[in-house]
């Protein structure tokens, strides 16, 4: 299983559903690629982008999600820990802010590197309603050799209404948290609220993992939470991450590869954690 392939099934059916004619389209997910860049530039100010466009839906999924799956496979496959949980006959994984499906991308592209095959019971939580197709779409497009149980719960961190919505943080064995700290971090003491919220609902022994940028005001905002949550850290680092995977080819995104005047992302200057519910 390879992460730019999966995508390129993923693209095909979210260029469908861009209006307009193929130059048209074109057109507007370029110009959503240059919007997104310079957004991500002011994530302490106004956070990320609004995902209710089709366009800039799919500009996100061909410029970040094959990277951040691959990232969140790496980081599984450095945790020993981590690496015992899929060796279980099941696995509950609750994936923060997991909307266009990266999380759990990653996670099977472990599994079957691996060759494991545990029961996966996923929970996919977001604030964004449209993210759900996406990843409806995404699953359909899996074929995969284990039973594969997902969710889709929403849950607007501006919104703590929103935050009764039934899910099952209290039996997740694994939580993901991938490049979603810093999207939300312009949010301030509400966000702080909502990770403390999740966190204390976690049981013993449930693992956390991180993914983010490496950029103190937002790892050690997420470090300090983390702290006051009673999560033990077992790993700890920064430092550029690269697609090191022969298999993983920006070729494999075909005519998409050529279109935008934009690659996916293939390099970061990232931070990344795993910690422990005590």
């Amino acid at each position: 299983m390879k992460c730019f392939e999966v995508v390129k099934a993923v693209l095909d059916v979210a260029y469908a559903q861009i209006p307009g004619d193929e130059p048209t389209k074109d057109a507007a997910v370029k110009t959503a690629l240059q919007a997104m860049s310079a957004q991500y530039r002011q994530l302490l100010t106004s956070g990320g982008p609004d995902f209710a466009d089709p366009v800039t839906r799919f500009a996100y999924v061909y410029l970040y999600v094959p990277a951040h799956a691959h990232w969140i496979h790496e980081l599984l496959e450095w945790s020993p820990d981590a690496r015992l949980l899929f060796e279980q006959k099941r696995l509950r994984m609750t994936c923060l802010g997991g909307g266009p499906g990266s999380d759990l991308v990653g996670a099977l592209k472990f599994m079957a590197t691996r060759g494991l095959t545990p029961a996966v019971f996923c929970e996919i939580v977001d604030g964004c309603i449209q993210w759900k197709q996406t990843w409806s779409d995404l699953s359909y497009t899996l074929e995969w050799f284990s039973a594969l149980h997902t969710d889709y719960v929403i849950h607007d961190l501006a919104d703590a209404r929103s935050w009764s919505a039934p899910c099952n943080f209290s039996k997740a064995d694994l939580f993901t948290i991938n490049f979603f700290a810093s999207e939300v971090r312009h949010i301030g003491q509400r966000a702080e609220e909502y990770f403390g919220w999740c966190f204390s609902q976690a049981k013993p022994g449930a693992l956390i993992l991180m993914n983010d940028n490496n950029d103190s005001r937002f790892y050690e905002w997420f470090d300090a939470i983390a702290a006051g949550c009673s999560l033990e850290p077992l790993l700890s680092s920064s430092g550029t991450r690269k697609i090191y995977d022969s298999g993983e080819q920006l070729s494999a995104l075909g005519e998409y590869h050529e279109r935008f005047d934009r690659n996916s992302k293939l390099t970061g200057d990232l931070a990344w954690r795993v910690f422990r519910k005590r």
